[in-house]
Protein backbone atom coordinates (compact mmCIF):
# COMPACT_ATOMS: atom_id res chain seq x y z
CA UNK A 1 0.00 0.00 0.00
CA UNK A 2 2.96 2.14 0.92
CA UNK A 3 4.45 1.78 -2.50
CA UNK A 4 1.26 2.88 -4.22
CA UNK A 5 0.65 5.86 -1.91
CA UNK A 6 4.70 6.80 -3.46
CA UNK A 7 3.22 6.20 -6.57
CA UNK A 8 0.13 8.59 -6.63
CA UNK A 9 1.98 11.30 -4.97
CA UNK A 10 4.91 11.30 -7.58
CA UNK A 11 2.14 11.22 -10.39
CA UNK A 12 0.14 14.14 -8.54
CA UNK A 13 3.74 16.29 -7.83
CA UNK A 14 4.34 16.12 -11.88
CA UNK A 15 1.12 17.13 -13.08
CA UNK A 16 1.51 19.87 -10.25
CA UNK A 17 4.44 20.99 -12.12
CA UNK A 18 3.77 20.64 -15.29
CA UNK A 19 0.68 22.76 -14.73
CA UNK A 20 2.54 25.03 -13.21
CA UNK A 21 4.81 25.65 -15.43
CA UNK A 22 2.00 26.20 -18.31
CA UNK A 23 1.09 29.28 -15.75
CA UNK A 24 3.93 30.89 -15.03
CA UNK A 25 5.34 30.38 -18.76
CA UNK A 26 2.69 32.82 -20.04
CA UNK A 27 2.37 35.03 -17.13
CA UNK A 28 6.01 35.52 -17.75
CA UNK A 29 6.38 35.46 -21.26
CA UNK A 30 3.34 38.08 -21.67
CA UNK A 31 5.55 40.90 -22.66
CA UNK A 32 3.93 44.19 -23.19
CA UNK A 33 3.83 45.21 -26.99
CA UNK A 34 7.28 46.20 -28.73
CA UNK A 35 7.36 49.55 -30.05
CA UNK A 36 7.86 47.99 -33.44
CA UNK A 37 4.34 46.32 -33.06
CA UNK A 38 2.49 49.78 -31.82
CA UNK A 39 3.27 51.37 -35.00
CA UNK A 40 2.24 48.10 -36.84
CA UNK A 41 -0.49 50.35 -38.48
CA UNK A 42 2.25 53.25 -39.84
CA UNK A 43 4.66 50.62 -41.10
CA UNK A 44 1.85 49.16 -43.17
CA UNK A 45 1.63 52.54 -45.30
CA UNK A 46 5.31 52.63 -47.15
CA UNK A 47 6.07 56.68 -46.46
CA UNK A 48 7.27 58.74 -49.21
CA UNK A 49 10.01 60.24 -47.30
CA UNK A 50 12.22 58.92 -43.91
CA UNK A 51 14.41 61.02 -42.75
CA UNK A 52 17.89 60.67 -39.99
CA UNK A 53 18.04 56.84 -40.18
CA UNK A 54 20.85 55.09 -38.98
CA UNK A 55 22.32 51.75 -40.42
CA UNK A 56 24.88 49.38 -38.92
CA UNK A 57 26.83 46.82 -40.34
CA UNK A 58 27.81 44.45 -37.44
CA UNK A 59 30.60 41.69 -39.09
CA UNK A 60 30.96 40.10 -35.76
CA UNK A 61 34.66 40.63 -36.20
CA UNK A 62 35.08 39.73 -39.98
CA UNK A 63 35.61 43.07 -40.84
CA UNK A 64 35.84 46.53 -39.30
CA UNK A 65 31.93 47.44 -38.60
CA UNK A 66 30.06 50.33 -40.43
CA UNK A 67 27.80 52.72 -39.58
CA UNK A 68 25.37 55.15 -41.68
CA UNK A 69 23.73 57.93 -39.58
CA UNK A 70 21.44 60.46 -40.86
CA UNK A 71 19.91 58.74 -43.91
CA UNK A 72 17.05 59.95 -45.96
CA UNK A 73 15.25 58.10 -48.37
CA UNK A 74 12.62 59.47 -50.85
CA UNK A 75 10.20 58.24 -53.66
CA UNK A 76 8.42 55.74 -51.56
CA UNK A 77 12.09 53.85 -51.41
CA UNK A 78 11.83 53.46 -47.54
CA UNK A 79 12.16 49.78 -47.06
CA UNK A 80 14.89 47.40 -45.13
CA UNK A 81 16.09 46.39 -48.23
CA UNK A 82 16.57 49.92 -50.32
CA UNK A 83 18.50 51.58 -47.14
CA UNK A 84 21.00 48.69 -47.73
CA UNK A 85 21.05 48.63 -51.28
CA UNK A 86 21.75 52.50 -51.04
CA UNK A 87 24.43 51.91 -48.82
CA UNK A 88 26.53 48.60 -49.54
CA UNK A 89 27.29 46.49 -51.80
CA UNK A 90 24.70 43.62 -51.75
CA UNK A 91 23.85 40.19 -53.32
CA UNK A 92 20.11 38.75 -53.23
CA UNK A 93 18.26 35.44 -53.81
CA UNK A 94 15.26 36.63 -55.72
CA UNK A 95 11.83 34.93 -54.42
CA UNK A 96 9.28 36.55 -56.58
CA UNK A 97 7.80 38.84 -53.80
CA UNK A 98 10.23 38.34 -51.59
CA UNK A 99 13.85 39.39 -51.47
CA UNK A 100 16.59 37.25 -49.48
CA UNK A 101 19.85 38.66 -48.70
CA UNK A 102 22.64 36.87 -49.51
CA UNK A 103 25.70 39.03 -48.88
CA UNK A 104 26.63 42.34 -47.72
CA UNK A 105 29.82 43.80 -49.21
CA UNK A 106 30.91 39.89 -50.12
CA UNK A 107 30.23 38.63 -46.32
CA UNK A 108 27.46 35.99 -46.24
CA UNK A 109 24.81 35.31 -43.84
CA UNK A 110 23.04 37.69 -42.40
CA UNK A 111 19.83 38.79 -39.85
CA UNK A 112 18.64 42.39 -39.25
CA UNK A 113 16.41 43.77 -36.66
CA UNK A 114 15.07 46.97 -36.62
CA UNK A 115 15.29 49.28 -33.46
CA UNK A 116 16.62 46.11 -31.57
CA UNK A 117 13.50 44.21 -32.33
CA UNK A 118 14.39 40.62 -34.18
CA UNK A 119 11.90 40.42 -37.47
CA UNK A 120 12.92 37.62 -38.85
CA UNK A 121 9.24 36.76 -40.12
CA UNK A 122 9.35 40.34 -42.22
CA UNK A 123 11.29 40.07 -45.76
CA UNK A 124 13.50 43.12 -45.79
CA UNK A 125 11.74 44.30 -48.97
CA UNK A 126 8.11 44.49 -46.93
CA UNK A 127 9.82 45.92 -43.97
CA UNK A 128 8.83 49.76 -44.05
CA UNK A 129 10.96 52.14 -42.34
CA UNK A 130 10.30 55.40 -40.26
CA UNK A 131 11.75 58.72 -39.45
CA UNK A 132 14.64 57.87 -36.82
CA UNK A 133 14.31 54.50 -36.99
CA UNK A 134 17.78 52.25 -36.45
CA UNK A 135 18.57 49.43 -39.03
CA UNK A 136 21.43 46.83 -38.02
CA UNK A 137 22.15 44.12 -39.94
CA UNK A 138 24.64 41.41 -38.33
CA UNK A 139 26.52 38.52 -39.49
CA UNK A 140 25.53 35.26 -37.83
Amino acid sequence: MEKRNKYILLVFLGVSCFSLLFIFNSLLLNNPQSPIIQNEEERAVKQYSVDNITLIIDYSGVQTNEKFENVSLTNYQTTVYLLLLNCCEITIQNYGLLIYVTEINSVPNWIYTVNNEPLSNIAANYFNLLDNDTVKWKHV
